[in-house]
Formats: C-alpha cells, sequence, structure tokens
C-alpha cells in the first residue's frame, strides 16, 4: 500500500514536471507569438510610412514639373493667339495693294507695314511704324539700285574703288533721297487688323500705301547726278596721270545726263 502510495506520489510530481515544462513552452510559444505580431505590426508601419513618404515626394516632383507644363500651356496659348484672326479689320475687305503695289506711270508707291502695337494712331502707333517702314524702303531701294550700277558701270571702264566707290554713292543717293523725296512719300490709304492680345486688349497691324509722284524723284536724282559729274569732270581736268584722269571722266559720264534713267528709273 504504502509502495503504490509512494509510486502514485512520484506520477504526480512527474506529471506536475511534464505539465509545467508543457505551460512553459506554451508561454514561450505565447511570447513568441506575440513577439512576431509585435514585428508583424512595425514591418507593417514601416511599410506604410515608406509609402507615404514615397507619396509625399513624388506630389512634390510632380508638382514641381508642372511648372514647365503650365508655362508651355501658357506659351501655346499666346502662340495660339498671335496665330489667331483678327477680331475685325478696318476696312472690313482687304484691298487689293496690300498683296499687289500699284504701277503707275506718274505715281511711285511703296507697302509701308507695321507688327501688332497697343493703338493705331499716334508717334507711337502703328499707323506711325507702318509709314516709317514705308519712307525706309524707298530710301533703301534707290540707294541699293545706285551702288549696283555704280559697281557694274566701274568694272566695265576699270574704274578703281578709290575713284569711284559704288558703296559710297549709294549711301550719298541714301542720304538725298531721305531729305528731298521721303517726306513727300504720303500715306493714301489704312488697312488695319484688330486682335486680341493676352489680356483680351487690342491689338493693331497695320498695311498703309504710301506713294510720291515719280517726277519728284527723277529730279532729285538727275540733280545729285549733275553735281556729281561736275565734280568729276573738275577733278578730271585737273588730273596728270592718264590713266586715273580716264578713269574720272568715265565716272563722270556715268553721273551725267539723266541718272535718274540709267538707274531704271
Amino acid at each position: 500500500m504504502k509502495n503504490g502510495l509512494k509510486n502514485n506520489y512520484f506520477l504526480i510530481l512527474r506529471w506536475k514536471k511534464e505539465v509545467e515544462r508543457y505551460l512553459l513552452y506554451v508561454g514561450k510559444i505565447t511570447a513568441l507569438q506575440c513577439e512576431n505580431k509585435e514585428k508583424e505590426f512595425y514591418m507593417k508601419m514601416k511599410q506604410i510610412w515608406v509609402f507615404l513618404t514615397f507619396a509625399i515626394i513624388a506630389l512634390a516632383v510632380t508638382s514641381c514639373a508642372s511648372k514647365p507644363e503650365v508655362k508651355a500651356a501658357q506659351s501655346a496659348r499666346q502662340a495660339a493667339l498671335e496665330a489667331s484672326k483678327p477680331i475685325r479689320t478696318e476696312p472690313a475687305q482687304r484691298p487689293g495693294w496690300v498683296d499687289s503695289v500699284p504701277d503707275s506711270a506718274s505715281t511711285l508707291s511703296f507697302i509701308g507695314t507695321a507688327g501688332r502695337y497697343a493703338t493705331a494712331t499716334g508717334n507711337h502707333g502703328a499707323r506711325y511704324f507702318a509709314e516709317e517702314n514705308g519712307r525706309t524702303q524707298l530710301v533703301d531701294y534707290y540707294g541699293t539700285v545706285m551702288s549696283n550700277q555704280a559697281r557694274t558701270h566701274a568694272s566695265t571702264y576699270g574704274i578703281s574703288s578709290d575713284v569711284l566707290a559704288p558703296q559710297i554713292a549709294g549711301q550719298q543717293l541714301n542720304e538725298r533721297i531721305a531729305q528731298n523725296v521721303s517726306q513727300a512719300l504720303a500715306p493714301r490709304e489704312y488697312y488695319t487688323l484688330v486682335y486680341l492680345d493676352t489680356t483680351n486688349r487690342e491689338a493693331f497691324e497695320v498695311y498703309v500705301l504710301m506713294q510720291v509722284d515719280k517726277s519728284l524723284v527723277r529730279r532729285v536724282i538727275d540733280n545729285y547726278g549733275q553735281e556729281q559729274a561736275a565734280d568729276y569732270a573738275k577733278r578730271a581736268a585737273a588730273e596728270q596721270d592718264a590713266q586715273r584722269k580716264q578713269q574720272l571722266q568715265k565716272a563722270s559720264e556715268f553721273f551725267g545726263g539723266n541718272l535718274s534713267s540709267k538707274l531704271g528709273f
């Protein structure tokens, strides 16, 4: 009986140890699971933080990148406005002289142009600058023709540039035309196109038909030619070198007579 109780006692102790070991094992497992859950929670929070960080960075980059896109859109709008059709024209129908310069036996014509200005009239308006453009065309045209014809004449007769300088001759005629003809080139008609700028304000683009009496132009050119011919003849008469004397005489012949006709006028 005693031995049986003794055996039962040891059996109970054994089972107690086994239970304690089992509970300790379960405790460790539970602790490990809790630790894993904490780690899992931490990893999830870390992932969320990384995601939010990249989202903020992406938003900032997108915001910065959008600025050039906005500027590009504004530039495109500006180009579209500049390329847009006018809201009206004055007169309503486009005159024929805008695209084809009138030709007349008695009248010389030029078409002055000006880009878009805030006003049509006044010293800073589109009409003023269109008229100045027309006068510049007149002066430059005859200066260029003078230079080309003088160069051809000098080459044909072997006249050296220190006797007859084509570029100087052209500049001199430029000055004479500017002084005596350009202000006589009068505006006859205007054609105005009215646009809207980026601020929805009106902007004016102008064409102007400008004309001058051809007889006035001929007279100015021929008077200039006669003065030059007389000067060259005087220099030729005083020249001792035969070759240079001949060159001066040929230069005098070029300017003499009707210089305007030699310039194809």
